[in-house]
């Protein structure tokens, strides 16, 4: 009994591995792509586009662009505590930007431009101190841009253009250091 106790304990999928078929199920035509993706598979480790830390074995990159997925990013992604990376640019991924993305607090980089998304940028974006890259560039982003975002000390690369913001830009904290790339 204990034996086997064990050993369907062992080969349950990890608690990163369910929260990334909750971020599979959300996006459109990812059936066909996210073969690798399986709930048998107790560790997303070795799944398409993913990246873990080791000996802990969490996952700390999504890395899947230009991958033609539709749908919208789950909330899920807030599971998600030691995500350091998602670049998820060149698809065609519509909705809002989840507010839970506040919970990954360890994202050092958002790569999601080029896709449909629609609403503002959260303004939780703004506790993700550790962010050094956020490129939202090419959607259909409107209102403000969040104040927020001038807290993130660590922030070098900010691309926001090709959306449809509306308002002042925050002239506060980091955002007084950028340079012009032009």
């Amino acid at each position: 009994m204990a034996a086997s106790l064990l050993c369907s304990t062992s080969m349950a999928l990890t608690p990163d591995g369910q929260a990334l078929l909750e971020l599979k199920l959300s996006f459109n035509g990812s059936s066909q792509r996210l073969t690798t993706w399986k709930p048998t598979d107790p560790n997303p480790c070795g799944w398409e586009g993913i990246s873990c830390s080791f000996p802990d074995l969490r996952v700390q990159s999504i890395n899947l662009p230009y991958m033609q997925l539709g749908g919208i990013i789950s909330p899920s992604i807030g599971k998600l505590d030691k995500l350091q990376r998602i670049a998820l640019h060149q698809n065609s991924l519509h909705g809002p930007i989840p507010s839970e993305i506040k919970n990954c607090t360890e994202l050092r980089a958002i790569y999601l431009r080029a896709n449909y998304l629609q609403g503002g940028i959260p303004s939780e974006i703004g506790e993700l101190i550790h962010l050094t890259i956020l490129d939202l560039s090419s959607n259909l982003l409107r209102g403000t841009i969040p104040a927020s975002i001038g807290s993130l000390t660590h922030l070098r690369f900010l691309n926001l253009s090709t959306n449809f913001f509306s308002g002042e830009i925050p002239n506060v904290g980091v955002l007084g250091t950028f340079k012009s790339s032009s």
